[in-house]
């Protein structure tokens, strides 16, 4: 996939025409897919290029800072995963002021009308841009009739009758339910970071963890201990990851570590992603580091069987089921089976 990251070659897609998403994409969950893949189809069979418009960030990092919400994928993976979809391009422009600024109007004539020769764009229904977001899928479709390409609004994807969204994504990783967020991103939430040197408690009990350090700025699961899986040196491993505070320490500081079953030798340096799978009980403070490692030996246990269900239920199913056990993209590459043989 083609990327331009400068909205002033937008014109640089080389076709005469091209279907253009237009999103956040922030999640890339099923909704997006959804609008990402009629693109792709639309433009096979029109012989256009298919487009992905997107930002750099959240326009509320620049317009609102303070109610910006935390990002479900960083640059990197949204792009990686815009790529699954069969886009051929994807431009992802600067947000900033003068970005944020733009009329509704100048954004379809500079933009899509100009730039990238659109004859059709596909947005979600609740799709918005322009100086204060007074653009809205109706006006887009108004202004497409002015300037000659289609427009076509993408209704909701519901997962249980509940409309996917980012918003209700990050509602369920704030609440523990990795299980709800994963059915609505179509794969389990992932988090990646590199591997730091930690206190080695884990070590003594005979439980070594990584201990990643992650972007700020992330969506990270509620405070709890998760069954995971760890993706590492080229391999999948079954995992125990922990979000909290390690209180039978005296902790403060949020941390997220990994317990990676069968594997030896560390990883400090190297980048590690860990994909939530189910949750298995509250972060709790014990009397002691004997009863500690007992409960984390009940979690091994209890992790090797949530993942064993999840696995099962995912390989006896259809495609759509297969998509739903992929993991978080890996870097330049696109998704690999989360477990063997999905």
């Amino acid at each position: 996939m083609k990327v331009i990251r400068d909205l002033a070659r937008a014109d640089a897609v080389d076709t005469p025409r091209s279907v253009v998403a237009l999103g956040t994409f922030d999640g890339v969950h099923l909704g997006h897919q959804e609008i990402l893949k009629r693109c792709s189809m639309y433009a096979r069979c029109t012989g256009a290029r298919a487009v992905a418009f997107t930002f750099d960030r959240h326009p509320l990092e620049v317009i609102r800072p303070q109610l910006a919400p935390p990002q479900l994928t960083d640059i990197e993976d949204k792009l990686a995963l815009i790529e699954a979809t069969g886009i051929e391009v994807a431009v992802v422009a600067r947000f900033d002021e003068a970005l944020a600024r733009a009329t509704p109007e100048e954004f379809v004539r500079e933009v899509l009308v100009d730039g990238l020769r659109a004859t059709k764009a596909v947005i979600g229904f609740n799709y918005t841009f322009g100086w204060r977001a007074r653009g809205t899928a109706e006006a887009l479709v108004d202004l497409s009739k002015k300037c000659g390409f289609e427009v076509e609004v993408v209704e909701p994807v519901t997962v249980g009758g509940v409309p996917v969204g980012s918003t209700e994504i990050r509602a369920r990783l704030a609440r523990g339910d990795v299980a709800g967020a994963r059915a609505m991103l179509g794969r389990p939430f992932s988090m990646k970071g590199t591997v730091v040197p930690g206190h080695g408690r884990g070590r003594t009990i005979g439980y070594p963890t990584a201990n990643m350090e992650v972007s700020g700025g992330m969506a990270v699961p509620a405070r709890g201990v998760y069954a995971a899986i760890a993706q590492a040196r080229g391999l999948e491993l079954h995992a125990v990851a922990n979000v909290g505070v390690r209180p039978t320490f005296e902790g403060r500081a949020l941390s997220l570590e990994v317990f990676i079953m069968d594997f030896a030798g560390d990883l400090y340096g190297e980048a590690v992603r860990v994909s939530f799978v189910e949750r298995l009980r509250d972060e709790r403070k014990f009397g002691s580091s004997t009863a500690l490692a007992s409960q984390i030996a009940e979690d091994v246990k209890n992790a090797k069987m949530a993942l064993e269900r999840c696995h099962r239920g995912y390989t006896g199913g259809a495609g759509s089921a297969r998509a739903a056990c992929r993991s978080g993209a890996a870097s330049g590459e696109r998704r690999r089976a989360l477990f063997p043989g999905c």
